[in-house]
């Protein structure tokens, strides 16, 4: 579906042709510069396969955002993404940035994109098309992300306290 690639592009700028799918998790920190505001990402990018149900979850655990990812050209990719809301869901308790990213938007898609938005409206996520092939909106992508973990990060109160200090 490409998380990988996605990220591989985002950290790296590199994409390769053929990835194995993701075993456990990978972990990658990126820092930012969003506006003068500074944030370190650590990126998860977590295995999907049944047998890591149990990893996964843990993983889950504190997250601030997640992105799910379907393939334009594989109908079924879209036909899930549900499935990995709900398990989101389930674990995080409380605000969580959700994205759904349609991806390989380079492709001929099978996918229209009228029905990533309704879908996205209705687990309620940010919806973005990108290409990890050229890169298309994947910058775009980790600074919406960036942006609104800021923005959720620094209530007025929050920031108040941390300019004191």
């Amino acid at each position: 579906m490409g998380k990988t690639a996605i990220i591989d592009r985002h950290v790296s700028s590199s994409f390769k042709e053929n990835y194995v799918p993701s075993l456990g998790a990978n972990i990658t920190g990126k820092d930012y510069d969003v506006d003068g505001r500074y944030a370190t990402l650590m990126i998860w990018d977590i295995a999907a396969q049944e047998r890591f149900d149990n990893v996964r979850i843990k993983y889950y655990t504190g997250a601030k955002a997640a992105v799910i990812v379907y393939d334009v050209t594989r109908p079924a990719t879209l036909d899930i993404v549900t499935f990995w809301s709900d398990d989101i869901k389930q674990v995080v308790q409380g605000n969580i940035q959700m994205i759904l990213i349609a991806n390989k938007t380079d492709l001929p898609a099978k996918v229209e994109s009228e029905a990533g938005k309704k879908l996205a409206g209705k687990i309620g996520a940010d919806f973005i098309e990108t290409s990890a092939k050229t890169g298309e909106n994947v910058e775009g992508l980790f600074e919406s992300i960036t942006r609104k973990l800021l923005a959720t990060a620094l209530s007025p109160s929050l920031k108040r306290n941390r300019d004191a200090n």
